[in-house]
């Protein structure tokens, strides 16, 4: 009798059990995934069965068409069908957080060769490195990056982008900031320091300052006290006091870079040459300072 009753309601021990098992019935058989509020989903194509796209082109690590390993596109947060265990793996990993005063160097794992030269990657537009693919499929290139993220949460591929955490700079009260710059065209030959670029915002927008011309090396442009987002793998700051000139002092300013000048000075004056704004040596509007200078001697 007990026998009989056990196999009449047979299927409340099936359905049970597929309460109990549910997630895994719906993975396996309907290739559900879900990521969760706070996770992306990393994708991994163990194998393609079909198609022209079945192997990475050489030199890859990240695939952009479906091809067999690494997927740029990740899976935000969201339910997912077809992502079947025995062709996918997926990897729940947390979004990446920048915190405050902080700035998040990018390391792109994959990409174009970086050309002769050039030690950092220039920018592509992809959403703050939220889009693998389309970084890629832009002609994003490997390597350090020139764009940096600032404090915030992102969904990237880490897969694609290693992210290193750094300090803001910050320049001191009464402190200047000496800019050496690591990447860049070379300076001109006779020349210790760059020429003057514009419109870089005090180096935080590298990709401008390298569009402009700029060069590699020490620069004439200074930093004023404050706080920056300085990528400190293309930019080192030497922080120095600033120059202080006493009350019944002048100061007297010889140019060390700048073209050759031409001496203005006559024949008359023999305490050193003065040239025109701009040039090498004594700019003419420090003339009537450096003869006053001399008189205080």
């Amino acid at each position: 009798m007990e026998s009989n009753v056990l196999l009449h309601y047979w299927w409340v021990g099936l359905l049970v059990l597929c309460i109990i098992l549910y997630k895994f019935i719906l993975r396996v058989f309907f290739g559900m995934v879900i990521v969760p509020e706070n996770r992306i989903g990393l994708v991994t194509k163990k194998f393609v069965l079909f198609g022209a796209n079945k192997e990475l082109p050489d030199g890859r690590i990240i695939a952009t068409k479906g091809e067999a390993g690494f997927q740029a596109r990740a899976l935000a947060p969201g339910l997912y069908w077809g992502m079947f265990p025995w062709q996918y793996g997926v990897d729940m990993t947390p979004f990446v957080v920048i915190p405050e005063g902080k700035i998040g160097l990018v390391l792109s794992n994959d990409g174009a060769e970086l050309p002769t030269g050039n030690i950092l990657a220039r920018k592509i537009e992809s959403d703050n490195f939220q889009d693998a693919e389309k970084f890629l499929n832009n002609g994003g290139q490997k390597g350090r990056q020139t764009a940096i993220l600032t404090a915030g949460t992102y969904r990237i591929n880490t897969y694609a982008f290693t992210i290193a955490v750094a300090d803001m700079v910050h320049i001191k009260e009464n402190m200047v900031g000496i800019v050496t710059m690591l990447d860049g065209k070379p300076i001109r030959v006779g020349q210790i320091a760059g020429e003057q670029i514009e419109g870089h915002n005090n180096f935080q927008d590298i990709d401008t300052f390298l569009a402009n011309g700029g060069n590699r090396g020490l620069q004439p442009q200074v930093m004023l006290a404050g706080s920056y987002f300085i990528n400190p793998w293309g930019i080192q700051i030497e922080e120095i006091p600033m120059t202080d000139v006493q009350i019944g002092y002048v100061g007297v300013v010889i140019s060390y870079i700048g073209d050759d000048g031409k001496d203005l000075t006559g024949e008359t004056f023999k305490h050193g040459n003065i040239v025109s704004k701009g040039q090498r040596g004594l700019p003419t509007f420090e003339r009537t300072l450096q003869l006053r200078a001399i008189a205080y001697f």
